[in-house]
């Protein structure tokens, strides 16, 4: 009787075990989702509402200062209800041993914007705090000599769309078979008489710009392309005559 009892409470202790174990497997912040490569794994799926796949994307250009695949992990089109990390390997056989930051590809205004929440940053892995999914790449920041786009920026403003309330003015850069690149310097926000104002709809244009300038200490062409986002008011009615559009400030990325 005393032999059953013992047997009885060692089977309901392992059951106990498993299913403990079943349900920690099955608890998705257990579990990294990786690319077919495993060069990328997504971690905190608990905390979205959302099924996420990645893969790599092989319709994307690949240039300087861009290194390896671009990875597409989706859905891209719905933000996130949390953050997630999205950790990246660096690898000799991928070509991102040298990597230094992650990249993301923002259509709205066609550049390639560097991911500042960094979580993990090692021999072998990059690891960023991401609130948005799409196209993802790793990367270098070029040393190079950025010069004054002041006239290129002014000329872009004056030919806002009518209705303008607020702007910020973006810059890339593209490199000799490169891809446009947000440079991590400047970006310059502005409205009525300095403020933002409200609108009903955000409208894009762009100035391009091709210079000479020292990259790694060597003098190369690059364009440069200063991107305007409007926000519009529906009214077509901008600023007052009092308060003409003007920058608000400079903000360090």
């Amino acid at each position: 009787m005393q032999r059953f009892h013992f047997a009885s409470f060692a089977f309901i202790f392992a059951l106990m075990l498993f299913a403990g174990a079943f349900v920690v497997m099955n608890v998705p912040e257990a579990q990294a989702l990786r690319s077919d490569d495993g060069a990328v794994s997504v971690t905190g799926l608990a905390r979205t509402a959302q099924h996420i796949s990645v893969a790599v994307d092989t319709s994307a250009t690949i240039g300087d200062p861009l290194l390896g695949l671009v990875y597409r992990i989706e859905p891209s089109d719905v933000p996130l209800d949390a953050p997630i990390v999205l950790s990246f390997a660096k690898r000799a056989d991928l070509g991102t041993l040298e990597a230094t930051v992650v990249y993301q590809w923002n259509s709205s205004i066609g550049m390639w914007v560097s991911i500042p929440s960094v979580v993990a940053d090692t021999h072998d892995v990059l690891a960023v705090e991401v609130l948005s999914l799409g196209d993802f790449a790793l990367g270098v920041i070029p040393d190079a000599f950025v010069p004054s786009l002041l006239t290129a920026q002014d000329a872009l403003r004056a030919k806002s769309p009518v209705g303008t309330r607020g702007y910020r003015l973006l810059t890339s850069y593209t490199l000799p078979n490169g891809v446009p690149v947000m440079w991590p310097e400047t970006r310059i926000i502005g409205g009525c008489g300095g403020r933002i104002g409200a609108g009903d709809r955000t409208e894009y244009s762009s100035f391009a710009q091709t210079m000479n300038v020292l990259v790694n200490d060597v003098q190369t062409q690059v364009v440069f392309t200063v991107v305007g986002e409007w926000i519009v008011a529906g009214d077509g009615v901008g600023c007052p005559a009092s308060l003409p559009l003007k920058n608000q400030e400079a903000i360090v990325l």
